[in-house]
C-alpha cells in the first residue's frame, strides 16, 4: 500500500464528509493527513512498521490507526460505510477540478445530477447557472474540467503516476550507483493526470542502466 492510495482514501473521506455537512475541523483533518501523506518521501508503510507514523505533521494516533487498517486490510471501513451513503458518480463529479463538494452537493440537490454524463448535458443546455453560485463562466469551467476527466481516462490519475514513479525509483536506488533521483515533468507539478512519467537520475556509472 503506497502513500498515494493512502491519500486518496483520506481525500475522498474529506470529500463525502464535506458532502454531507459534516465538522469543518474533521473534514480539515483528513485533507490535512491527506496531502501530508502524499507529500512526504518516506514510505508510510514502512513508518507503520517502525510505529512511527504519528512523526508525520498531522497524524495521532486515530488517523494512525487507520493507516494501519488500511495497510493491512487494503481498505477502510470508515471509508467502505461512507461510499455506501452517496451515488458512485457524486464521487466521480468532485474529481471535476474546480468543482468542490459543496457545489456538487447544491447541483445533487437542486437538480437531482448524481454522474458525470448527466451533468454535462445540463451544463451544455445551460441548466447549472440558473442555481445560486454557478454563473454561466462556473459552467464553461465545469464543461472543462469534466474533459479532463475524460481524457484522464487514456492517461493515469496523479495517485497512480507516482505510485508507478516510486516503483522505479526504488529499484534504481536498489542499484547502488544512484547519487541523485527526482521525478520531473507533469508529475513534479502535480497535474490531475498524468500521460508520460519522467524520471531524473543523476548516477555514478554511467552503464549501470544500460
Amino acid at each position: 500500500m503506497k502513500n498515494q492510495e493512502i491519500a486518496k482514501i483520506f481525500r475522498d473521506i474529506a470529500r463525502i464528509l464535506d458532502f454531507q455537512g459534516d465538522n469543518p475541523f474533521r473534514i480539515r483533518a483528513y485533507e490535512r493527513a491527506s496531502q501530508n501523506i502524499e507529500s512526504i518521501p518516506e514510505d508510510v508503510e514502512l513508518l507503520w512498521k517502525e510505529n512511527r507514523l504519528t512523526e508525520i505533521s498531522g497524524i495521532g494516533k486515530d488517523l494512525a490507526n487507520k493507516i494501519g487498517e488500511i495497510i493491512t486490510t487494503g481498505t477502510l471501513s470508515q471509508y467502505e460505510e461512507l461510499k455506501k451513503k452517496v451515488p458512485q458518480g457524486i464521487l466521480q463529479m468532485m474529481e471535476i477540478p474546480g468543482l468542490g463538494p459543496k457545489t456538487v452537493k447544491l447541483i445533487y440537490e437542486k437538480l437531482k445530477i448524481d454522474n458525470i454524463d448527466d451533468l454535462e448535458k445540463s451544463a451544455r443546455d445551460g441548466k447549472l447557472h440558473c442555481l445560486e453560485r454557478i454563473k454561466e463562466k462556473t459552467e464553461e469551467n465545469i464543461l472543462r474540467g469534466i474533459e479532463i476527466i475524460k481524457k484522464g481516462k487514456e492517461r493515469l490519475p496523479l495517485y497512480l503516476a507516482l505510485n508507478t514513479a516510486n516503483r522505479f525509483i526504488e529499484e534504481l536506488r536498489k542499484r547502488g550507483v544512484v547519487k541523485e533521483i527526482e521525478v520531473a515533468g507533469s508529475l513534479r507539478r502535480r497535474k490531475d493526470t498524468i500521460r508520460d512519467i519522467d524520471i531524473l537520475v543523476v548516477s555514478s556509472n554511467a552503464l549501470a542502466f544500460n
